[in-house]
């Protein structure tokens, strides 16, 4: 891990700090269990609770939002907890934060010990209305944990009398934003009244959970301000007058939409609901979009010819709804988990908790603490924020036209004629996953139009008869399958062969592997029609579980287990086997993965269904007879050579090509071909969250702008970025995702919440322009320069440097509104304000501005939170007596993926996110065009915590 120095010494501070908030608030809770411990590159409190078990409690910083302090991912399945703390932490806030954060994680692990429902809302908030059903969350509990600590520090004779007073005034404070003291003057005698009313009920219920010394300083200072004393009058004065400024700069910033998931009347939808929900929003969100469609021909057929009608545009969708601005076009393939047969993430409702603060939709709504979340609750979620504004259901590509403007081409999924529009500003891009490589191909030149392009360059530059001639016929080869088989054949004369040998760049011998590897797929696809699959074909349901009964899995990672879990379930009769690398830790410690090899690893204790080879590397797929004359699918080494272990079918989870997303192929052919640029840079908002990335392409002195976010943004095209920028990213995923949490960044929730920060920095910072691309400060790999890549062939001899790795999605799936007044959103709120941000550098405009929604993830200071009405979906009840919400019932299933029939939407869903299959298209994925001019060099990816593979899953 990479820190600044700061960040180590605050760090070093916490490790110290944690064990005496451990033994002073928590002595009969938990227990010291071994103490800090470091194993495979992680460091670690191992703890044990009462009963003896395991709690592992790990610490770190983050460049959390500015008003944040911390925030916690809780694994209640494994016991495993992070703590990360704002690298702007105050280091004499130190004790306080973990005092809550330690609470926190402790009242989520007591309620997921009993199976418990999560409150929707928290108790402890300024305001009068109380939710319906008047009880303490998790976050309240926590909350509780920092007025003990600040109560031992106002009495502890060890204390300096300066630090005493400080906790004091700190107490005080926290008092005020929990709503424990009537805010209003007390001349006010109606507002004055109520307020009262609703402190008392809120100290009625935390007081049994206040320490003896905390329930005398809320005899003391639980007052309203008249009846303070002089001196905690003028701090407490104080306190509320910076509130004022911070609540009224922030007037307007956090406009709120009702979460998903509420009847028309504002109440939950019921667990028993939830397949009805989900299939009238999804008919509601079809019926828009044929509505938008006929707007669209309506004002073409006024336009002349060659003008259409002019939108901002926003291509995907997915977890990045949670940004959709209702005044954008959006174009969405409608894939992912519309399409998936799996029945549900692979994340527990504890593990993707922070969801709610996004503004997607609350995981406790329709899963139980420890429960994966069910698959129709992402289609309901991503529906209703899809349906916001107008829509197309279906995928749009982007060219520049004839004048310079930028043309998005929209095929409708219903399968009517196309529809084009002009982009203003600059469009978003939230396609998704990238596609996967095929079995054997070269990371480095991972595609047959790359791998076309390098090979053209060094026959350019060996210069011979035989070269140049070759170089011709390559160029000339028609694309799609075939293509890869019959350029081997153009570069097998020896005279050709020994030009490409002499080459000193080691991307020419990758070309070869390529082109290799992909003909030997292709072999492999025609011998075993509908058995030789890439994994998103499984994962987008669109093949046949019943084909074969003997299915070999290449690779270990989130994807593999992923579609392992698919097929068993579909086909009773089914054995998988799997077979690659060791699984990422990150895999391990999600709600699937050990569940599953439970159920049907031997190993495990299962019913040996499924089989794990591990610690093997893999190659090209191979093809044996097999007994009756059939063909068999055989897993071989990187060399070429057999493993011993073989299928009926084969399915291909070795990772993703990390390139620009497919829609905009034919913009990056546009610069490049003019010989102009592509550039890109990675956008941060003020706060230092990751919004994605820009590209500026430019040729023949025009430019266009594109921004990426979403699960496209986490894997940066190395044509495109530099080692720095993917090394920053890597260290900004590491903590947007901790590998304790079961989440990776590219995955639902972490998405989620990206998109919620991209939409409050458009409405605060940006307006109709585009996020900032300011660089995290401070940075722990240092500052990197946009990427800049010239278009045109790759200077001879030009390298990047070592192989890419696997891609940051492998493990599996994944990470409401903004804080509105009223009952706080549960896990929106924190202690006290965090240190004030450094001034906000200037931003770049671009594109449409989506409409700002979430509370940033991490807890957040309520005392400038504005008070008002509640926010929609919440009672408006200041009745602690006040009917409770439905019971839920039992989650609805999603349904079976047993259907041999192909899906007929992972077509449409896969070519809009640029997951295809790589035959017989002729690889996983199209690029620039080989006739044209070479691509850039591709720059590899760092190594991502766990690997390569689907997110979300």
């Amino acid at each position: 891990m990479n820190l600044s120095t700061d960040e180590r010494r605050l760090l070093a501070e916490a490790e110290a700090a944690l064990p005496v908030v451990l033994r002073e608030q928590y002595a009969d809770r938990l227990r010291d269990g071994g103490g800090l411990v470091e194993q495979d590159g992680r460091r670690f409190f191992a703890l044990s609770d009462t009963a003896g078990r395991p709690v592992e409690i790990r610490l770190d910083t983050a460049p959390l939002p500015e008003r944040s302090l911390s925030r916690t991912f809780t694994n209640t399945t494994y016991d495993r907890y992070v703590v990360q703390l704002s690298d702007r932490l105050p280091p004499e806030r130190i004790g306080q934060v973990l005092s809550r954060e330690v609470g926190e994680l402790l009242a989520v692990r007591d309620r997921a010990a009993v199976n418990g429902t999560a409150p929707r809302e928290n108790l402890l908030a300024a305001g009068t209305a109380l939710p319906a059903r008047p009880r303490l969350s998790e976050e309240d509990l926590g909350r509780v944990g920092e007025f003990n600590y600040l109560a031992t520090r106002m009495i502890e004779p060890s204390v300096s009398a300066p630090e005493r007073q400080e906790s004091r005034d700190r107490f005080s404070a926290l008092i005020d934003d929990s709503g424990l003291r009537p805010g209003s003057p007390a001349h006010d005698t109606a507002t004055h009244a109520v307020e009262q009313y609703a402190a008392n009920v809120r100290l009625d219920i935390a007081r049994p959970h206040l320490r003896e010394e905390a329930r005398d300083a809320m005899a003391e200072l639980a007052l309203p301000i008249e009846r303070l004393s002089a001196a905690d009058a003028r701090a407490l004065g104080e306190v509320r007058a910076r509130a004022r400024e911070t609540q009224a700069s922030a007037l307007g910033a956090n406009p709120s939409v009702p979460l998903p998931g509420l009847n028309p009347d504002g109440t939950p939808i019921p667990r028993e609901e939830l397949g009805r929900a989900a299939a009238a929003v999804a008919e509601q969100r079809t019926a828009l979009s044929g509505r938008t469609l006929d707007e669209l021909r309506a004002e073409q057929a006024a336009l002349p010819e060659g003008r259409y009608p002019q939108r901002q545009v926003m291509i995907g969708g997915g977890a990045a709804l949670a940004g959709r601005d209702p005044d954008v076009l959006l174009v969405d393939g409608r894939g992912r988990w519309h399409v998936d047969p799996i029945e549900a993430i692979v994340q527990s409702a504890d593990q993707v908790r922070h969801l709610r603060q996004s503004g997607m939709g609350d995981p406790y709504q329709f899963a139980d603490p420890q429960q994966r979340v069910p698959l129709p609750a992402l289609q309901l979620w991503e529906d209703t924020a899809a349906a916001r504004g107008p829509l197309v259901d279906g995928r749009a590509d982007l060219a520049v036209g004839a004048e310079g403007r930028m043309i998005a081409q929209i095929t409708p999924a219903d399968g009517s004629a196309p529809v084009k529009v002009e982009v203003m500003g600059s469009p978003l891009v939230a396609t998704g996953i990238p596609p996967e490589i095929i079995p054997g191909a070269n990371r480095q030149v991972p595609t047959v139009p790359e791998a076309t392009g390098v090979l053209a360059e060094h026959l350019t530059a060996a210069g011979t008869p035989e070269a140049l001639r070759a170089r011709d016929q390559l160029l000339g080869l028609p694309e799609g399958e075939g293509r890869a088989a019959a350029s081997l054949d153009v570069l097998a004369g020896p005279q050709v062969a020994d030009a490409l040998r002499s080459a000193g760049d080691p991307r020419v011998a990758g070309a070869a592997e390529t082109l290799r590897a992909t003909a030997a797929w292709e072999r492999a696809r025609a011998a075993a029609p509908g058995r030789v699959l890439m994994g998103d074909e499984v994962g987008d349901g669109d093949y046949d579980p019943r084909a074969a009964n003997d299915w070999l899995i290449a690779g270990v990672g989130g994807a593999a287990i992923a579609n392992a879990e698919i097929i068993l379930q579909a086909n009773p009769d089914a054995k998988v086997s799997m077979v690659g690398k060791d699984a990422p830790f990150v895999l391990k410690n999600d709600a699937q993965y050990t569940a599953l090899r439970r159920a049907h690893d031997a190993e495990y204790g299962g019913d040996g269904r499924l089989v794990t080879y591990s610690d093997r590397r893999l190659g090209e797929v191979g093809t044996v007879p097999g007994p009756d004359g059939a063909v068999r699918l055989a897993a071989l080494d990187d060399q070429g050579r057999p493993l011993g272990i073989e299928g009926d079918a084969y399915v291909a989870c070795l990772g993703r090509v990390s390139r620009l997303p497919q829609t905009l192929d034919s913009v990056e052919s546009w610069a490049r071909e003019a010989g102009g640029q592509v550039r890109g840079e990675l956008l941060f908002d003020k706060d230092r969250q990751y919004l994605g990335y820009r590209l500026e392409f430019e040729a023949d002195g025009r430019k266009q702008t594109v921004d990426v976010t979403g699960a496209a943004s986490r894997m940066l095209p190395g044509n495109v970025f530099g080692q720095d920028d993917m090394a920053r990213l890597s260290a900004l995923d590491a903590k947007t995702a901790p590998p304790e949490s079961g989440n990776v960044s590219a995955g639902f929730m972490a998405t989620a919440l990206q998109g919620s920060h991209l939409a409050r920095h458009r409405a605060t910072e940006g307006g109709p322009g585009g996020p900032g691309t300011t660089p995290p400060e401070p940075n722990p790999t240092g500052p990197t320069p946009a990427g800049a890549t010239p278009a045109g062939p790759t200077p001879a001899g030009a390298t990047s440097a070592g192989p890419t790795p696997a891609d940051p999605t492998q493990t599996g799936p994944t990470q409401t509104g903004p804080t509105p007044a009223g009952p706080t959103p549960a896990g929106a709120t924190s202690a006290s304000p965090a240190p004030a941000a450094p001034p906000p550098t200037a931003t770049s405009s671009a594109g449409p501005a989506p409409v700002p929604a979430p509370a940033p993830a991490g807890k957040t200071s309520t005392a400038a939170t504005p008070t008002g009405p509640t926010p929609a979906g919440a009672p408006p009840t200041a009745n602690p007596s006040a009917p409770n919400p439905p019971k839920p019932g039992t989650p609805a299933a999603s349904p079976g993926s047993g259907a041999p029939s192909a899906n007929p939407l992972a077509g449409a869903a896969r070519l809009q996110s640029g997951r295809r299959a790589a035959a017989p298209k002729g690889g996983p994925a199209s690029g620039p065009t080989p006739g044209g001019a070479a691509p850039a060099p591709r720059v590899p990816r760092p190594q991502q915590p766990g690997g390569g593979g689907a997110p979300g899953r």
